[in-house]
């Protein structure tokens, strides 16, 4: 495996935020593809979404007949995903130096971002492939790196609209310990926005400046009960002190950097009289002593402000308390039903994000919903919920929208590629025989191609749970070389 760990050091080195484009990995996997003796093309992906980088790629790679019909199905897509969420607080990445591009093997595991969440998926992959660029194939072999998965699997889906590749099976690669996943649950986006006119106006004695950051810890937005949330630990620090007797004028809120991440880290910056300062930074120790100290919750105080500050209304925080207490009673409500095959059993909500933008606030919520609970009721739900809120608060403009619905998979026996997996997974010894196969929490690109019409199940090495999204993400050496038996398992049994 020499060989293998130079290219996922490599893979890891390379910087593939999904906000900041990953045309540099694009390139790299296409010159391994290359050497594996497969047809390349690059596939530039447009999207609409602002502030990310328009240099999105597709990697295509065939091995074997490069003509796709399009009136028949045919050959395997093995289909990885080269973006990854980013890297959070560099300090919590304790196994690699405080790096989290930096990959480092240790005891049989080898850490870094992307290292499950899934780059070095794709190299398993493409190991397999090679072995077969000798042999005579009845169908082709098609190994896809997309772009764009975390933030809406735009890469998956444009190439399943262009229609360049048209395949019969589709293994989709995400960390799932090496069990083929053949259900999983539905993923929506929420966003809430708190509009507001902020008028300049004195400070009026509100002339001590703090800025305020929360840290916590980063999970995948499937798995929050994993993860400490940083805007929420910031909103129960302003709001204890609120209700301790200080009053605070707020300037600024944010926090987190995706959606379906918990947010490591936030921050707010907001004004206080000079006679209250002395006994805020009391309260203030105390309140971090109890978190766990600078770790946990850190300030820089005593500034001056400038005059003219343009304040939040009055009414925003409370506003979004109300809104986050409308999402967690929800979350409670929704973790009632329970179905055991799934880990966590029920739905769950992530609060992901808060954006800072001129005249709003925008709260960023993560659910994931059980294949049995309808989304379109949810969405309802709160829709009621959040008109009952906008009435109490008059001077502010409070909506809500679903941005994104990913679908849920919900693959069965009757499909034939459920029992090539089977086969698969016997011959190779991965699991006994009848087990390897599960749901998961996740979402993920599988449900868009079954959505198009294709089988498709989710397989790969490395664990989800607690690693995915979180720092010292890692994977084992041992559940990649077994990966790299499975899909040539899947290759022989669908292309030969």
């Amino acid at each position: 495996m020499s060989g293998f760990l130079d290219r996922a050091k490599k893979m890891i080195s390379i910087k593939s935020v999904t906000s900041d484009g990953n045309e540099e990995i694009a390139n790299y996997a296409a010159s391994l593809m290359s050497a594996a003796g497969m047809k390349v093309q690059l596939q530039q992906v447009a999207h609409s979404l602002e502030s990310f980088s328009k240099r999105q790629f597709n990697v295509i790679g065939i091995l074997g007949d490069p003509l796709v019909d399009r009136k028949t199905k045919k050959g395997l897509l093995l289909n990885t995903h080269l973006d990854t969420v980013g890297p959070g607080l560099n300090e919590n990445w304790t196994e690699t130096g405080g790096n989290a591009f930096s990959a480092t093997l240790k005891e049989g595991k080898i850490f870094g971002l992307g290292s499950a969440d899934v780059k070095l998926d794709f190299l398993c992959k493409l190991l397999a492939v090679e072995k077969f660029r000798e042999r005579k194939l009845k169908m082709p072999i098609y190994l896809v790196g997309t772009c764009g998965e975390e933030v809406g699997m735009f890469g998956a889906k444009y190439l399943i609209k262009s229609m360049a590749l048209n395949p019969k099976y589709v293994l989709v690669g995400e960390p799932s310990e090496l069990r083929v996943v053949y259900a999983h649950k539905c993923y929506n986006i929420f966003r809430v926005s708190i509009g507001y006119s902020r008028h300049t106006r004195d400070a009026k004695g509100f002339n001590r400046k703090v800025v305020l950051e929360a840290l916590g810890k980063s999970a995948h937005g499937s798995y929050p009960e994993m993860g400490v949330n940083g805007i929420l630990r910031l909103l129960e620090f302003i709001k204890g002190a609120q209700d301790s007797g200080f009053d605070l004028r707020m300037v600024s809120m944010s926090g987190g950097d995706s959606v379906n991440k918990v947010p490591d880290r936030a921050k707010a910056e907001l004004f206080l009289t000079s006679h209250q300062l002395e006994d805020f930074k009391g309260y203030f120790s105390q309140f971090q002593e109890s978190l766990g100290g600078t770790s946990a919750l850190r300030a820089d105080m005593g500034g001056v402000g400038d005059s003219g500050v343009q304040f939040y209304p009055d009414a925003l925080f409370p506003a979004i308390c109300d809104v986050i207490a409308v999402f967690g009673g929800l979350a409670e409500e929704l973790s009632q039903a329970k179905d055991e095959t799934y880990n966590p059993p029920y739905s769950t909500v992530n609060f992901g994000r808060v954006v800072d933008r001129p005249g709003a606030i925008d709260l960023m919520f993560d659910l994931r919903l059980l294949p049995e609970i309808a989304p379109q009721e949810v969405e309802s739900r709160l829709q009621d919920a959040t008109r009952k809120l906008a009435a109490h608060y008059p001077g502010l403009n409070i909506s809500v929208l679903r941005e994104r619905m990913n679908p849920s998979l919900n693959m069965s026996w009757d499909h034939s590629l459920m029992n090539i997996c089977r086969s698969a997974i016997e011959e190779t010894g991965i699991h006994p025989a009848g087990e390897g196969f599960d749901k998961k929490a996740t979402s993920t690109e599988a449900a868009q191609y079954f959505q198009a019409g294709y089988e498709a199940v989710v397989f790969g090495p490395g664990r989800s749970h607690g690693n995915s999204h979180s720092p010292n993400e890692y994977n084992t050496i041992d559940q990649l070389e077994k990966a790299v038996l499975f899909y040539e398992k899947v290759i022989e049994k669908t292309c030969l």
